[in-house]
């Protein structure tokens, strides 16, 4: 019977996902039951795949749209991103960002109840493939949703600052509450320990977890968190299995998108959720950091062409002309190490990393090795690194969060729009996005101040 109310709730999720049902089940509906059926829902790349949450990126400061875009944006809830206001997610709008997640986390619930119920094959590559990838893609949605719905981690208040609700069953009659922000990490971080004890190393299927992905997904919770050491400790394990990059010098970049999806450097294929603040021919690149690339950096050519208003981006891995790319690739992971080697004082090692990914950017021969004299710089110059190579991967948002406790790298956001001025200032609520309206009155939990 489960099995079956879960179809029927994917809908709804869409909305709210802790909403009461009573409906009778479509009994044509067919029930999965094989460990076949559970991966088909986990290849289902349209749900699984798809959806990261992309508003964080939209608050950012990576980009300006124009008045006349702004003006012409047929969705409030895009506008007020823009701006940082209020209203986000009013009554009746599709929250993707919310309720796409919490249908993948629903996917991912009801192949691991499926898979507890059989008694057999459970050693068997499909079986630990199939709870593997389900533990991975139910963190994955849990850690995104809490970068935009929750607090800036904190060690000091996690325990009672309050996080997302934590669906770990695919009963939608049970309603959930919000769990701590600490007890949203934990469990974040249970299932994808969990998950890389059963995943392979590395998957022909880059829409597949894969080890490599698990354990940078780690690395990349742990640097949320402030934990440098266990960050470095995955990242390290990450690159230890596959560290490919992608020569950038064999990249024709004449196309729409300069980069084909799947490529050398993803781990794991995914797409921010569509929103017409990210659009490639309207969304202009913040002029100042376009000039922070070098002539020879072929960064510069790859990932922006001049548009009517700026420089407009091209250089996504999604694949997608309506979707930025919002999986997980390797480059990300030599700058998690190269950070984290700059915060352990490491400097030879952090410059090490930076500039093996560096030399894969740049104009063949053109490149001269970044060296750093102390801590600060090291640091520093991994920072500007980071900025430059995950432009609009869905991750600026986490960085400006964590990065505005340290004075050192606290900015103020400044848009202008119709003649006004708008800020976020370092440690603003308004870092915080408020949860869907439909979601708080259907099931009654807390509500985000802004």
């Amino acid at each position: 019977m489960r099995h079956i109310l879960f179809y029927i709730a994917l809908s709804s999720l869409l909305f709210a996902c802790t909403k009461k049902l009573d409906v009778k089940p479509d009994q044509s509906k067919t029930v999965p039951e094989t460990i076949a059926d559970f991966q088909a829902l986990l290849d289902n790349s349209e749900q699984m795949n798809v959806n990261i949450p992309s508003f964080g990126e939209a608050g950012s400061d990576n980009y300006y749209i124009v008045d006349g875009r702004y003006n012409a944006l047929t969705q409030a809830s895009e506008r007020n991103a823009y701006i940082w206001g209020k209203n986000i997610f009013p009554v009746n709008s599709l929250a993707l960002d919310w309720g796409g997640n919490y249908t993948r986390v629903n996917y991912c619930n009801l192949v691991l109840e499926g898979l507890e119920d059989m008694t057999e094959d459970v050693i068997a590559p499909g079986y630990m493939n199939a709870k593997g990838s389900a533990l991975f893609f139910r963190a994955f949605s849990f850690y995104t949703l809490a970068e935009e719905f929750s607090k800036p981690y904190d060690s000091a208040t996690a325990a009672s600052d309050p996080g997302i609700p934590l669906r770990l069953s695919s009963d939608i009659q049970r309603l959930y509450q919000r769990a701590s922000i600490q007890e949203t990490y934990d469990q974040i971080i249970g299932d994808l320990t969990a998950a890389v004890e059963l995943l392979p190393d590395i998957t022909e299927y880059k829409t597949r977890p894969c080890k490599a992905a698990a354990f940078a997904l780690l690395a990349r919770v742990f640097l949320t968190l402030k934990d440098y050491g266990k960050a470095l400790e995955y990242a390290g394990l990450s690159l230890a299995i596959y560290d490919d990059l992608l020569d950038y010098n064999q990249i024709d970049g004449s196309g729409t998108l300069s980069f084909q999806s799947l490529n050398k450097d993803v781990l794991l294929h995914a797409t921010l959720s569509s929103t017409g603040l990210l659009r490639i021919n309207s969304t202009y690149v913040d002029s100042l950091l376009y000039k922070e690339y070098d002539d020879n950096d072929l960064r510069k050519s790859l990932f922006f062409r001049q548009g009517a208003n700026g420089f407009t981006f091209k250089g996504s891995y999604s694949g997608d002309v309506f979707a930025q790319f919002g999986g997980i690739a390797v480059d990300e992971i030599y700058l998690i190490r190269a950070e984290c080697y700059a915060r352990k004082g490491d400097i030879n090692r952090s410059m090490d990393d930076v500039n093996t990914l560096l030399k894969t950017r740049w104009k063949t021969g053109t490149y001269e090795n970044m060296t750093a004299t102390d801590q600060t710089e090291a640091l520093e110059k991994v920072l500007v690194e980071r900025r430059k190579e995950l432009i609009f991967r869905g991750l600026r948002w986490t960085d400006l969060r964590r990065l505005n406790k340290d004075a050192r790298f606290a900015k103020t956001i400044t848009r202008v729009v119709n003649g006004m001025t708008y800020q976020l200032a370092p440690n603003d609520p308004r870092y915080v996005y408020p949860i869907p309206d439909d979601e708080i009155r259907l099931s009654g939990i807390q509500q985000n101040d802004r």
